[in-house]
């Protein structure tokens, strides 16, 4: 409710439930897309530990003539830095095949992932408990669905608090220094499938689930997240997608107040994205590289760079640096 109250009082809230042929379609798209962008940043998410890492990934790629990134990321561009970080004896998840899994050549499947699994397990909490789900519900999704170390960050200190007996939202605040991070944001795209048309119910789909391991700009981006998803069932500007998803979240939060920012940059830059990243860094580079504000203004500004050329968005987010996978997806 106090989220609610804090949105812009200017807003699109009346539905407008698109064709089925139209859900269908974008639907798969969206899942398909999801996963072709997961699996073009998964190579280079290992980057995150660089204190900068866009400017880490435009040396390595470069270095290998793959800049700017035009395609799934090739074996030539990772050995090199692998074996730079950890020197002849690769680690051990390489070794066991899991670092080319995701590389040019090398893709037979989509891997698994935290970016994937989450709007799996999104759906299988719809499809149990309909749309009246608590945040507890989730966790204890997570506890029957996913091992504890198949979760991350905020999640990892979600699950780990309700196994000790905590609820929401308790859960979400006890020893959790991760609880504005991206883990709610890459976790909400199930909830803009089933709402086609209904950012507004798409948002609260997303609050029910964020709330048990974020708090606030936590919960915002998930928020935005799944209205902007349900808005482009309709929608077809990629700005106006952005600005529909904004409409759900506290007008004047972090969150919004930086995405608007990031929205006037990429109109001040035209097609230059390097320089929306730059004034993205500006103002955000103190955020640790999983945060959720930085990393989604890096998909917006992806998203107006790269205008309705779905390559162009996904290798855009990827070059963004920062939490790679999760922009990609």
């Amino acid at each position: 409710e106090a989220i609610h109250a804090a949105r812009p009082t200017q807003r699109h809230d009346t539905p407008a439930r698109p064709a089925p042929a139209i859900i269908a379609d974008k639907i798969a798209g969206g899942w398909h897309g999801r996963i072709a962008g997961c699996i073009l940043g998964k190579p280079v998410e290992c980057l995150m530990r660089e204190q900068d890492s866009r400017a880490a990934l435009r040396r390595i790629l470069s270095a290998a003539g793959e800049y700017p990134l035009r395609d799934f990321i090739p074996e030539s561009v990772m050995l090199p830095y692998w074996h730079e970080r950890f020197g002849e004896q690769l680690p051990r998840w390489f070794q066991l095949g899991h670092g080319r899994q995701s590389l040019r050549g090398h893709i037979a499947f989509a891997p698994s992932d935290d970016d994937l699994n989450y709007t799996v397990v999104g759906l299988r909490i719809l499809q149990e408990h309909g749309d009246q789900f608590t945040p507890d519900t989730v966790l204890d999704t997570w506890l029957a669905c996913l091992p504890y170390q198949a979760v991350c960050t905020a999640e990892r200190a979600a699950y780990r608090n309700r196994v000790l007996g905590m609820a929401y939202p308790e859960t979400a605040m006890w020893q959790n220094p991760y609880r504005e991070w991206i883990g709610a944001q890459i976790r909400a795209d199930a909830y803009g499938y089933v709402c086609p048309g209904d950012p507004e119910r798409a948002a609260r789909l997303a609050w029910q689930d964020a709330a048990a391991s974020h708090v606030g700009n936590g919960i915002y981006g998930a928020m935005w997240t799944a209205a902007a998803i349900a808005a482009a069932f309709n929608e077809d500007d990629p700005e106006t997608v952005i600005r529909r998803g904004l409409e759900q979240v506290p007008d004047q939060s972090r969150f919004a107040v930086h995405m608007r920012m990031t929205i006037e940059a990429a109109r001040r830059n035209g097609t230059d994205f390097e320089h929306t990243f730059d004034d993205i860094q500006r103002r955000l580079g103190r955020y640790h590289c999983v945060h959720t504000i930085n990393n989604a203004c890096v998909v917006a500004a992806a998203l107006l760079h790269g205008g309705h050329d779905f390559g162009r968005i996904i290798t855009i987010a990827v070059m963004g640096g920062l939490d790679t996978d999760c922009n990609g997806a």
